[in-house]
């Protein structure tokens, strides 16, 4: 009995900590820009996003899905020299998806998470439009995939 109580109270602290982390984070990290801004910034906490860039010289994108998770369709967007997008999935979801003709190159960082590029950076010229995307994923998941074509 007694260690059912010590459970009980580990696992109360950590929801408590978890909702905590999740006010905080709705309150430090800012949150900018619209579909055509060439940067933004989104947070989905405990709650979803769907965001659709027609940026017309996309530079930076920041994502972080904590306890959410976020669609990034990037399909409209154009990339003049080059663009970055920061991802964080901390036990979330993101997923992103490219135009053909992209190349995308992936930084990342996996902790107990996955990331996944299912781009081809080899296939792409030399000269396409590049994106670079930093990606961490914390108990959680971030893919990265072209738009299907029907």
């Amino acid at each position: 009995m007694r260690s059912l109580k010590n459970i009980l109270i580990v696992w109360l602290g950590a929801v408590a900590a978890a909702v905590v982390s999740v006010f905080i984070a709705r309150r430090v990290v800012p949150v900018y820009g619209d579909e055509t801004n060439n940067e933004f910034s989104i947070v989905a906490a405990m709650s979803g996003q769907s965001f659709e860039s027609k940026a017309e010289n996309l530079r930076e994108g920041r994502v972080l899905a904590l306890f959410g998770g976020v669609e990034l369709d990037l399909v409209g967007a154009a990339i003049g020299n080059g663009a970055t997008i920061i991802l964080h999935a901390v036990l979330g979801g993101i997923d992103v998806i490219v135009p053909p003709g992209w190349r995308v190159e992936a930084i990342t960082n996996e902790m107990l998470g996955g990331i996944g590029n299912r781009t081809n950076p080899d296939g792409q010229d030399d000269d396409a439009p590049l994106l670079l995307i930093d990606a961490t994923a914390v108990l959680g998941g971030i893919e990265i995939h072209v738009q299907d074509v029907a």
